[in-house]
């Protein structure tokens, strides 16, 4: 064989053996996929506190209820006080909780019972008018025409002073006393409501020492209810009783309702 036609043939050989090479190798077939064990999903459209239920949301149940078989849901048991509701400033832990640990603006020796606040709901079912009982208010049992007494409260410097007389809660005396507490000073407002009538004593800007009489239990603001309506304020820093309409004094922005516990004196 001529040595031209050996290359051209050798040549053809690589030639034919390169396009071997390059040819792709055919995909195996993929297997089958087994059918899914869950039911189809559903689209994202579920609101929130919801739950996808093949095509429909079922809403969850509020927090702390749970539903029950006939649908309705279970309320959990309510078991805070009134004052923990409240925005008032709470019982300090130190103070006692029994009512029988404090004194009270009346003159009687024995601790009154309380008729309505502090662990007891206000909802006397009386005619009440447009009586709006503080959070931290107590209404103690008392006699009509029993004397209600100004009272030095716990930290007081000096005599207290009467700071309103009119009608607030019924027949009202407010008494200011300037305590000190932490080392600094704050005015208190103690609101003595419900009353029949003010006494003689009880004039705005008069001083008060311990046992002045300044009115006398009535019924005048839950009718067929007679007691003495207790409520203790604390003066917003800044605040000042001169020149301040008195009729805002129970106002939250001119004060914040305490419980009155941390400010009756203890027996």
């Amino acid at each position: 064989m001529q040595p031209l036609v050996r290359a051209a043939a050798f040549a053809a050989l690589l030639a034919a053996l390169g396009a071997l090479g390059k040819t792709p190798r055919a995909k195996a077939p993929e297997p089958a996929k087994a059918p899914s064990p869950v039911a189809p999903g559903v689209a994202a459209s579920c609101g929130p506190r919801t739950l996808p239920e093949g095509d429909v949301c079922i809403p969850l149940p509020p927090p702390g209820r749970a539903p029950q078989p006939d649908g309705r849901e279970e309320l959990p048991e309510d078991t805070t006080t009134a004052a923990e509701r409240s925005t008032l400033v709470p019982r300090r832990p130190e103070r006692p909780v029994a009512v029988a640990a404090y004194r009270f603006p009346l003159t009687a020796e024995a601790a009154p019972s309380v008729l309505a606040g502090l662990d007891r709901p206000f909802d006397l079912s009386l005619e009440a008018g447009d009586v709006s009982p503080g959070p931290g208010a107590v209404l103690l049992d008392a006699s009509s025409g029993d004397a209600v007494v100004s009272l030095s409260l716990e930290g007081q410097e000096g005599p207290a002073e009467v700071a309103f007389v009119g009608d607030m809660l019924g027949a009202t005396v407010v008494t200011a006393h300037l305590v000190r507490d932490g080392g600094r000073l704050r005015q208190l407002l103690l609101v003595h409501g419900n009353l029949d009538r003010p006494s003689e004593r009880a004039v705005v800007g008069a001083p008060l020492e311990a046992g002045d009489e300044i009115g006398f239990v009535g019924d005048s603001a839950f009718r067929g209810r007679p007691g003495l309506y207790l409520e203790a304020r604390q003066l917003r820093e800044g605040t000042s009783l001169g020149g301040l309409d008195a009729a805002r004094l129970r106002q939250d922005i001119v004060s914040v309702p305490i419980d009155v516990r941390n400010a009756l004196p203890l027996r």
